[in-house]
């Protein structure tokens, strides 16, 4: 009987340790830290500040809400796309100061494969596929989950939201509002850069967004005053037109160094 019962023990003990020895792949991922700075001509944009517009017209901008989806977030090299996370939402809205908005929004993705990568890809808002699905779909702590994300009217998700107020030449202060949903709205980016995930390391990547693009660059110029404001709307549609060139001016304003 005591022989038996200590060959019981040691099962117990070799069982016991097996469960709480680490796992190869718990030991074999690295972490990444893609950290979004929004700037106005290269300054930190600070929410609820007026900047000069650096136009005649508006003279002035103050900017309230800044917020969007990212998608497909994946990471690439000669072997091909690895799959980092599925979904994220950034959202400006601690950039109240300049040392907040210098510091930038941090989204982190844990456990990833370890290895060199030579591009950063994803998307700026949400495939179709992805915008057929609703809050309910999801546990509560998605982004997908929330229902303030969601525009129930449109059947859609709200891909990105621009707000804010400008001062004009002539002295009258308005708003703007554009926001982005409904399908065909998704932005590709493929930003080439070399980065590593190491073993139990955080890599950190930096994407800066030049507001000043969101109305301003040439050729995709967005006039504040007489096109202040979407909700989207029909495929085709002024509004529809409008909130697509909002989100793509959006991510075409996004940039990594090399």
């Amino acid at each position: 009987m005591r022989t038996i019962s200590l060959l019981l023990l040691a099962i117990t003990m070799w069982s016991s340790s097996c469960d709480t020895a680490p796992k190869e792949d718990d030991d074999m991922t690295g972490n990444l830290e893609i950290t979004f700075k929004v700037r106005y001509d290269n300054a930190p944009l600070v929410l609820f500040e007026e900047i000069a517009s650096g136009q005649s017209d508006p003279t002035s901008i103050l900017f309230k809400k800044l917020e969007f989806f990212i998608s497909n977030i994946k990471g690439g090299n000669a072997e091909g796309l690895t799959e980092f996370k599925d979904v994220g939402y950034i959202s400006m809205a601690n950039s109240l100061t300049t040392a907040a908005a210098e510091a930038g929004t941090t989204f982190t993705i844990n456990k990833l494969p370890i290895g060199a990568y030579t591009s950063l890809d994803m998307g700026i808002g949400i495939s179709d596929a992805v915008n057929g699905t609703v809050p309910g779909d999801y546990e509560s702590g998605s982004p997908l989950g929330l229902n303030g994300n969601y525009w129930a009217s449109w059947n859609s998700y709200i891909l990105s939201k621009i707000e804010g107020d400008i001062t004009q030449s002539n002295g009258t202060k308005s708003g703007f509002l554009y926001h982005s949903g409904v399908n065909g709205m998704q932005q590709l980016l493929s930003f080439s850069k070399d980065f590593e995930i190491e073993v139990g390391q955080t890599t950190t990547l930096t994407i800066y967004v030049e507001a000043k693009d969101f109305f301003f660059k040439t050729g995709s110029e967005i006039d504040m005053i007489t096109e202040s404001a979407t909700h989207s709307g029909a495929v085709g549609s002024t509004d529809y037109n409008l909130a697509k060139r909002a989100i793509e001016n959006l991510a075409n304003a996004m940039s990594m160094e090399s």
